[in-house]
């Protein structure tokens, strides 16, 4: 009860704040809603890049060796994987990290394999984006 009774209290302080305000030749203040929102910080997840439903189509052991290579770089660099390049010589410049971390470590054959998949997609998603802003 001592809530709605505050509440009427600051209403009728702040309409009569206004009145006054308003007589005196004062603009009239704007009250507008403020709406708190939870900031969640997350661990990076290999399921939040764009590449990670990529490599389901190779097997389950070719998605948990990416995987594993994405679960061992820095914190930061798995932030940043989890976002799609902004500019089109970023998605090249994403290819060649992907090449560099995966070719020690998949075998030949699955290396080449998932590297297509991924360069596939890359261009796939650039001629999205091109045709999207014409």
């Amino acid at each position: 009860m001592k809530n709605i009774l505050r509440d009427i209290k600051t209403a009728m302080k702040l309409t009569s704040e206004i009145r006054k305000a308003r007589k005196a030749g004062a603009s009239v203040p704007q009250i507008r809603p403020v709406y708190k929102v939870p900031l969640v910080d997350h661990m990076p997840a290999w399921r939040n890049t764009i590449e990670s439903g990529l490599t389901w189509e190779l097997g389950r052991d070719t998605d948990r060796a990416v995987m594993g290579v994405f679960n061992g770089l820095p914190y930061e660099v798995q932030r940043r994987l989890e976002f799609p390049p902004d500019e089109p010589m970023a998605w090249a410049a994403r290819a060649r990290f992907w090449q560099q971390e995966l070719r020690p470590v998949l075998p030949s054959k699955t290396y080449h394999a998932v590297m297509a998949l991924f360069a596939n997609w890359y261009a796939h998603c650039l001629r999205m984006r091109k045709e999207a802003q014409m």
